[in-house]
């Protein structure tokens, strides 16, 4: 018998993208009767519950369960994760952003890793991401940060997020036991996530595998003729000062500098000059990285290592 599956889709103003996300778990080839579909909802100002209820009525019938929840106002993704996150039913999660798309076997890729590893229990695999119609070269995890042990896995995560959150598919039980997403940092899921479930003892998983299709564009974290989300950086840079720069060797005590220049240089250029990349702000990121030693140093190593 087959193992029930959680996949949680997390949206947010998500009505021109939802529908094709849900499609995609309804092509799953992994057994619809043990999958349970969970849309957790961050307070939608737009017909994103519309469209997912509407596709709840037309397939419901197909899968273990639909479930629909939303928050009444807006509480940022990491809250919306654990919304999701604490009501799935199923021994493993898949969660996907409602403007992301499975690949057909995504579900069935990861099910047969984890059975054949039963060690396993957070596992990574690769991307690909798209504009419209296009389809970009694949994303790949560097198998020097992810395929090693486990402290090593986590003196990577101290300098960088290295890996690719739109893949993950997470053991039910660590979650549980780690706490679910930090809501501490309302804005990232991600990054928080992975340091806990790294400070636990827990090993990374790689599964070398294509499972999902990810959309670029005017997301939280990617934005491409935008500088950022005001709030994602604010709390980005707060999870580093305060989680990250605790942990970090002598070797690595530039970086502190380095995150809190690279965080001042978008807060206040998006303060007083506005959001927009402009050829000025383009100038002043590149000046800037002369007074950044462990951007230096990192550029150094990575052309020495080639």
């Amino acid at each position: 018998m087959e193992m029930l599956i959680t996949v949680v889709v997390i949206s947010y103003n998500s009505g021109n993208t939802i529908a094709e996300t849900l499609h995609s778990i309804l092509e799953q080839t992994y057994d619809k009767e043990n999958i349970e579909v969970i849309i957790s909802d961050d307070g939608s100002q737009d017909d994103t519950l519309l469209v997912a209820q509407e596709w709840k009525n037309q397939n419901q019938a197909f899968f273990k369960e639909i479930i629909i929840i939303s928050h009444k106002k807006n509480k940022g993704v990491a809250a919306n994760c654990n919304q999701g996150w604490r009501l799935a039913s199923g021994k493993w999660i898949k969660t996907i952003a409602a403007d992301d798309l499975l690949l057909p076997d995504c579900l069935k890729h990861n099910v047969c890793f984890v059975s054949n590893n039963p060690e396993a229990k957070i596992v990574f695999s690769d991307m690909i991401p798209f504009i419209g119609n296009i389809y970009q070269a694949p994303i790949v995890h560097d198998k020097n940060k992810i395929l090693c042990n486990q402290q090593q896995q986590f003196n990577n995560i101290l300098s960088e997020c290295y890996l690719l959150a739109p893949t993950a598919f997470i053991n039910n039980e660590v979650l549980k036991e780690v706490g679910y997403a930090d809501e501490s940092y309302p804005m990232i899921e991600d990054y928080p996530l992975w340091f806990k479930c790294l400070s636990n003892g827990y090993l990374l998983s790689y599964l070398e595998e294509t499972t999902v299709l990810y959309r670029k564009g005017d997301s939280l974290s990617q934005q491409g003729t935008r500088i950022g989300n005001a709030s994602y950086l604010e709390s980005f840079y707060n999870f580093q000062k305060e989680k990250i720069w605790p942990k970090l060797p002598l070797s690595k005590i530039l970086k502190k500098w380095d995150d809190y220049l690279l965080f001042k240089q978008r807060i206040l250029w998006i303060r007083f000059f506005g959001n927009k990349v402009t050829l000025p702000y383009l100038i002043l990121q590149k000046s800037l990285f002369l007074i950044r030693p462990y951007r230096l140093y990192s550029f150094a190593k990575k052309i020495m290592n080639k």
